[in-house]
């Protein structure tokens, strides 16, 4: 059931369909970008002393970063001492940059499955990354280099997906990396590659238990959901949001010694500063599907949809062979569906 992708059907050729000039020049755009932004940002005349904070003001600009100037300040000590550290050896700005546990989550849970396909979320990162990398680069002339990190053994250990599934997940993110000239700068970092299940238990077992009751909200018994890609019952929400914290504070643990420069989360935490996944994200490509949508004005922009915002879209699937690379299935076009017409009982 896991490996279930969306049905042919589904998805339609684009030449038959009118939305697709407008997605087609999009997508070159970020094609385009892919294939040309670390050659077209030479570096520039920047005092050495001067270029950590450079490279930190890059990476916190609105184009990356979400967050305001006052909220990266606790975050500044440790990127510039990870650039002043890679200006001494001669070497890349290493980044660590947390994607997920190797799927996206339902959008339709106990209605459509979880996937483990690479997309349009997982080509706009590589777009945001190059981006970032030609700016940067004016400033530390070695680049970056970024560690997509995949935790999938914390996707075994708490909703149950196998490896094999998620291992299919990362290999198709290689050979995307790989296919769109990036593999000079990111590699992808596979948790089960390096961490076993016996490590998993050897740390958990270290660690002080808490067995105290667990209360879950609508909105966290939403989230199991669509990460196990069905419905469940209050009992086994509360179980695997209990599972998680258990199991993501051993990851943290185990990863840690792997992790030697600057870790970054698609959404802030107290130790990880953010970058955005796509322009104007402030959220998680694992959590649905990253699709293509307008404005009022008739422009087009990507969202996440998620099982909470999915009824407010009519989605169509299309293929974009000879565009995008074959490990890319389809782009999701979600035209807004007017409030009048939304279907009250829809999920």
């Amino acid at each position: 059931m896991l490996d279930r992708n969306v049905s042919e059907a589904a998805v339609e050729p684009a030449e038959e369909q009118g939305e697709i000039p407008m997605l087609k020049a999009y997508l070159e755009a970020v094609v385009s970008s892919l294939h040309g932004a670390t050659d077209s940002a030479p570096p520039g005349v920047v005092e050495p002393a001067l270029a950590p904070q450079r490279v930190f003001d890059t990476l916190t600009n609105r184009e990356f970063c979400y967050l305001s100037k006052t909220r990266v300040a606790p975050y500044r000590a440790n990127v510039l001492g990870v650039v002043a550290e890679a200006q001494r050896r001669g070497v890349p700005v290493h980044f660590f940059y947390d994607l997920g546990g190797g799927y996206h989550a339902s959008t339709q849970p106990g209605r459509e499955d979880l996937s483990f396909d690479v997309g349009l979320a997982e080509l706009l990162v590589l777009g945001q990354i190059s981006a970032f990398a030609a700016r940067a680069t004016r400033f530390h002339p070695p680049g970056v280099r970024f560690s997509l990190v995949i935790d999938n053994m914390c996707a075994l250990l708490i909703n149950d997906i196998p490896l094999a599934s998620t291992l299919g997940y990362c290999g198709r993110l290689r050979g995307l990396i790989q296919e769109f000239r990036c593999d000079d700068m990111v590699d992808v970092l596979v948790e089960s590659e390096h961490i076993s299940v016996d490590d998993f238990e050897r740390v958990q077992a270290e660690a002080v238990a808490h067995a105290g009751p667990i209360e879950v909200t609508r909105k966290q018994h939403d989230n199991v959901e669509r990460f196990l890609g069905r419905v469940c019952d209050p009992a086994e929400a509360a179980e695997r949001t209990r599972r998680y914290q258990a199991v993501i504070d051993a990851s943290e643990r185990l990863l840690e010694p792997l992790i030697s420069g600057v870790h970054m989360t698609q959404r802030a935490t107290e130790t990880t500063l953010c970058f955005r996944p796509f322009p104007g994200a402030d959220s998680r490509i694992q959590c649905g599907e990253v699709v293509l949508t307008t404005n009022a004005k008739q422009k087009l922009y990507p969202i996440l949809m998620t099982s909470s915002n999915r009824p407010d879209y009519a989605c169509r699937r299309y293929r974009f062979l000879e565009l995008l690379s074959p490990a890319i299935p389809h782009v999701t076009y979600a035209e807004p569906i007017p409030r009048e017409h939304a279907d009250p009982d829809a999920t």
